[in-house]
């Protein structure tokens, strides 16, 4: 069987038997393709892929990428094998007896200061009122700084955030339903005053267009908002707030979760908020930051009653 074929097969193997999510199919078939792209594996019958090929590949990529993200991009090597010997199609996985060693040194993940956040979200608040509550950009504001207080309330993906549609936020009961990776559904529960007060705002300047949309966050063109705008709406209103940092959609979600671990809030509790399906990812929020040891050792520390 040729590549291009087989991928194809694994492809539907995964979205029919799996019931894997579109974004996980579209990162299959990248990395896929990557492979392809690289080895010129496209000429070849899968069959004769073999060890030298994939140690190849790997060669090429081990500087490009972060651990995690190799690791990844292996581990769908892997999969995409494993599938085609259970079907027959090769004899043996060119990973039968393969041993790659990928640095699992953990980076810690980037949080945003205190500080900077609580600029972000103030000058969001601002610009908000600069504007009549009656106009389009009165409205468009209300959305950005819905995105806004949602990511840092719940610490949800940005994929998450996009996909929500209107019927799975119910802010009667004041809980939110998130599909997360493989498919796996959550309940969260919406507490934060805030971000409760804007999100109705919200639904009822929105209130004639969700009624017939797919999705809750919508852009200019009430068309389902991206991932890009999302970064785009951080990055505006951080130059707004003077904040320098380079903030991303992701760093709200290591945010919350490290300040709800430096809170006291037990790690478990931690990994169902974040959707984690393991708690060995959840405990890299295990670091504490050094101001906050520091304090902790200043206030804590046996030696004073001794």
């Amino acid at each position: 069987m040729k590549f291009n074929h087989a991928i194809k097969s694994f492809l539907k193997y995964c979205s029919l038997e799996r019931a894997l999510s579109p974004l996980t199919l579209n990162a299959y078939q990248k990395d896929l393709d990557q492979f392809k792209s690289i080895t010129t594996a496209e000429s070849y019958d899968v069959k004769d892929i073999d060890k030298e090929l994939i140690r190849s590949y790997l060669y090429v990529i081990n500087d490009r990428y972060k651990p995690k993200t190799l690791k990844r991009k292996l581990a769908t090597l892997k999969s995409f094998f494993n599938f085609l010997e259970r079907e027959d199609i090769i004899s043996v996985t060119p990973f039968r007896k393969l041993h790659i060693k990928i640095d699992r040194s953990k980076h810690l993940p980037k949080t945003i200061k205190e500080s900077s956040l609580s600029q972000i979200l103030k000058y969001a608040y601002l610009e908000q009122r600069k504007f009549c509550p009656t106009s389009k950009i009165y409205r468009e504001t209300t959305r950005d700084i819905c995105v806004l207080e949602l990511l840092f309330a719940t610490g949800i993906r940005v994929s998450e955030l996009c996909s929500i549609s209107p019927t799975e936020i119910d802010l009667k009961n004041n809980k939110l339903k998130i599909n997360g990776k493989g498919n796996k559904q959550r309940m969260i529960p919406l507490c934060e005053k805030k971000s409760l007060k804007i999100l109705k705002e919200y639904t009822h300047l929105y209130a004639d267009i969700l009624h017939d949309s797919t999705s809750f966050f919508l852009n200019r063109d009430l068309r389902p908002l991206s991932d890009q705008s999302v970064r785009r709406i951080i990055k505006k209103y951080s130059s707004i707030a003077g904040v320098t940092e380079n903030i991303t959609p992701h760093m709200f979600r290591h945010t919350i979760a490290t300040m709800l671990l430096e809170n006291g809030v037990d790690i478990r509790n931690i990994q169902i908020l974040l959707g984690h399906s393991s708690l060995s990812v959840t405990e890299i929020y295990t670091h504490v930051s050094l101001s906050s040891q520091r304090e902790i050792l200043l206030k804590k520390h046996p030696r004073k009653n001794i």
